[in-house]
């Protein structure tokens, strides 16, 4: 396997270092066709896109399971119609299917959908942006193709792509930072949080926006003063003017209205896993009697736990602007390092949070609204308990991720934090490679630490 990875790396800068996730509404890619061959298997023509930039490629699931037919990476790829998702079954010979016929000219124009379609994988839901080609097809970039099915890509001269099924996707994290795959993120720590070992470290020590990461330190109040015997979570909340104004906002999330009583469960469970704002706002205003002591409590306990890069303005995330005719904008910021204390803190002390964050999904009957966990990696990495998502424009994409992993039997809880990503789609991707690199390396019996 080491002897792939500088290879590796250089397949991984030149596919994913690009930019990642475009919006949906810039110009559609324009076709080719690419020449796959399967490491053990036959060769064929698959239907691929360059989204924006040479080398950021896209390939045809359907194609590409034909180009895998026979092979040990064979998938069975289709549309199931009946409840509207994409299917990949590996291990499964793919349905026979004709060549699509020639590629329109590379500027021909195509349609496509860029979104995160409903895909599962062996019957598991994973959540990767791909374009969509109505209900026929799915493109995914070469990187998330590798972590799908769980094997390595190398290029064989300039257009013959060769995938390897028998090596699976363990890219170097030494090399893709040489090569700068991490310089479009702000920050990164990944570590141990019961012994505070740390395995890969990328200008952690620097304060930087945290966005709704914010929440993490706001539910670890609320404990704090359930613990105390101040509130309880069996409470019911009134719902104050700010999160009714949050709500009506661009900022909003759920649909709440202000003198409303809601079971502060459920407004937990929207502030960890939908990201919800106006939740937050409630809850802090519940534990405190207003967001501005509680937001005062923020910083007084950061300051008590050692943390000295936490500001806090807001138990939410969102910037708050200070007043004046000029009139500055103040956003929660943290070292990612900081950050990655706070998570060890609350996976010791608070170690319910991840029957929360480790969910998928959960409904909130009295807000009357169902919601999704918007850390990708709950879903692509098994075995992911949590813990928060993140974004403004100043902070970018950032992430909290738990991962339980045995080493030498015993059960250490990884933490991830990534500060300041270009795009979600970096985040997620990048996020996923660390976790892997820490589940191949960290159990090892050779394991040495990243430089």
């Amino acid at each position: 396997m080491k002897k792939l990875r500088s290879l590796l790396a250089l397949l991984l800068c030149f596919a994913a270092l690009l930019p990642l996730g475009g919006a949906a509404s810039a110009a559609d890619p324009a076709p080719f066709f690419l020449t796959v061959r399967a490491a053990d298997g036959g060769e064929r023509q698959v239907r691929a896109y360059e989204d924006g930039y040479p080398g950021n490629v896209y390939l045809s699931l359907a194609d590409l399971s034909q180009a895998m037919k026979g092979s040990a990476g064979q998938f069975r790829f289709e549309y199931v119609g009946t409840d509207n998702y994409f299917s990949v079954v590996t291990g499964k010979s793919p349905t026979d299917a004709p060549d699509r016929g020639a590629a329109a000219p590379r500027g021909g124009v195509v349609y496509l959908d860029f979104t995160r379609s409903r895909l599962y994988c062996n019957g598991i839901e994973r959540r990767y942006y791909t374009y969509r080609e109505g209900n026929r097809d799915l493109y995914m970039g070469l990187t998330d193709i590798q972590l799908l099915l769980d094997l390595t890509a190398s290029w064989d001269g300039d257009d013959t792509l060769v995938l390897d099924p028998a090596v699976p996707f363990a890219p170097d994290l030494n090399e893709l930072a040489r090569a700068g795959y991490f310089d479009a993120i702000g920050a990164i720590v990944l570590g141990d949080a019961d012994t505070g070992e740390i395995l890969y470290f990328k200008d952690g020590r620097r304060a930087l926006p945290i966005a709704s990461l914010s929440k993490l330190m706001t539910y670890l109040l609320l404990c704090e003063a359930s613990e105390r015997g101040e509130i309880s979570f069996s409470d019911s909340v009134f719902i104050t003017e700010e999160s009714d104004r949050i709500s009506r906002s661009a900022d909003g999330m759920i649909a709440m209205s202000s003198g409303a009583s809601v079971p502060f469960a459920e407004l937990l469970y929207g502030m960890l896993l939908a990201s919800s704002n106006e939740s937050a706002a409630s809850l802090a205003a519940h534990a405190a009697g207003s967001t501005e002591a509680f937001v005062a409590r923020m910083n007084e306990r950061a300051a008590e736990l050692g943390w000295t890069t936490a500001r806090f303005y807001s138990p939410h995330g969102l910037p708050v602007f200070a007043g004046g005719a000029v009139p500055a904008k103040r956003q929660n910021e943290m070292s990612a390092m900081d950050f990655f204390k706070l998570c060890a803190y609350l996976l010791k002390n608070e170690r319910q949070i991840t029957e929360i964050t480790s969910l998928q999904y959960a409904n909130l009957p009295t807000l009357k609204y169902s919601t999704f966990n918007t850390n990708t990696l709950v879903f692509n990495v098994p075995g992911v308990t949590g813990l928060k998502t993140g974004s403004t424009d100043r902070a970018g994409k950032c992430v909290a991720v738990s991962l339980p992993i045995t080493r030498e039997g015993e059960t250490h809880n990884i933490v991830l934090v990534l500060l300041g990503a270009e795009t979600t789609a970096l985040r997620d991707q990048a996020g996923e490679i660390l976790l892997r690199w820490a589940q191949d390396h960290y159990a090892a019996a050779d394991f040495r630490l990243a430089a």
